[in-house]
């Protein structure tokens, strides 16, 4: 099948780096910097279950160059998601489908405004991965698994399937309740990325001191109540499950959108810490942790000020 990795930044660039080492016909979609060193260099993949070396790769900033594909990997940035919909035109055939692997819980609203809704598939993805230098795409290990929608009798998500049980580095569950899935993770990463960027830190030092560690539980406790009160039933449990995997991470790990506030990049904040305080005043739950977070990091949700 013809894959089109749309953002081919930490996410889009392991999952495509994965499924071409795997024998499946990737283009990737990128610019800068990073779309130069590719063009140049190929593209590498730093793991600690082994590095990757693709040698040549098709790589481009125009769909255009790349033409009709199978399935589209959506992988930007939320603040990118409109930019990057609008051009998918030259990628699309009926039978193509635009698998988002993005953040949040908005990213198919927001993609089915450019792309008929029947062809794009809900999905989340598990994964700590970014772009360590040109050309270069760094994951500390960890969780990378994929979760999406089932699509029962869906030719192009069944044969995706099969090339992601093909991958090494991939975990795929095709489910049938993907929503849950996505406002789990939202919870989730909300969480974990409001804590990391707020605090500027990894997650090991945070869960070794007990004032932050309780900082991220609130987190979470106040994330599993505004689900519950948006009518998305979470798991008894939930919270102890989520803080035992967060435990199981790297002492390294950080969320995505703690790197892009090193880097002064716009982050993801309206649609993580800022969705759960919006959320949290719509259905009158308190949420003065995602509160904190966001009021926080508002100044830097453009980039760096000035």
């Amino acid at each position: 099948m013809r894959i089109a990795i749309m953002g081919a930044g930490g996410v889009g660039g392991y999952v495509g780096a994965r499924l071409q080492a795997a024998g499946e016909d990737v283009a990737f979609l990128a610019r800068g910097a990073h779309l130069a060193a590719m063009r140049r260099d190929g593209l590498r993949l730093e793991s600690p279950q082994g590095n990757v070396h693709l040698p040549a790769v098709t790589a481009s900033d125009d769909p255009k160059q790349i033409g009709v594909v199978d399935l589209v990997l959506f992988a930007v940035k939320l603040w990118d998601t409109e930019a990057a919909a609008a051009s998918l035109a030259p990628l699309l055939a009926p039978r193509t489908r635009v698998l988002t692997l993005q953040n949040g819980i908005d990213s198919v609203e927001m993609i089915a405004r450019h792309v008929p809704r029947a062809q794009v598939v809900a999905g989340a993805i598990y994964l700590s991965a970014f772009i360590g230098r040109p050309g270069v795409i760094t994951t500390p290990g960890g969780f990378h698994r994929i979760v999406a929608d089932a699509c029962a009798g869906d030719p192009v998500m069944t044969a995706f399937y099969a090339a992601c049980e093909r991958a090494p580095g991939i975990d795929v569950t095709a489910t049938t309740e993907v929503d849950r899935a996505i406002w789990e993770k939202f919870v989730g990463l909300a969480a974990l990325s409001g804590a990391t960027a707020l605090l500027r830190s990894s997650m090991g030092p945070i869960l070794a001191h007990p004032e932050t560690a309780a900082f991220v539980k609130q987190l979470l406790d106040e994330g599993v109540a505004v689900a519950q009160a948006a009518g998305h039933a979470m798991p008894d449990g939930l919270v102890d499950t989520m803080l035992g995997r967060i435990a199981s991470m790297p002492p390294t790990f950080r969320a995505s959108m703690a790197e892009d506030l090193d880097k002064g990049r716009p982050l993801e904040l309206k649609w993580l810490s800022g969705r759960m305080h919006g959320l949290g005043l719509q259905y009158g739950v308190p949420t003065p942790a995602h509160t904190a977070a966001y009021r926080g990091l508002v100044l830097f949700a453009d980039g760096a000020p000035g």
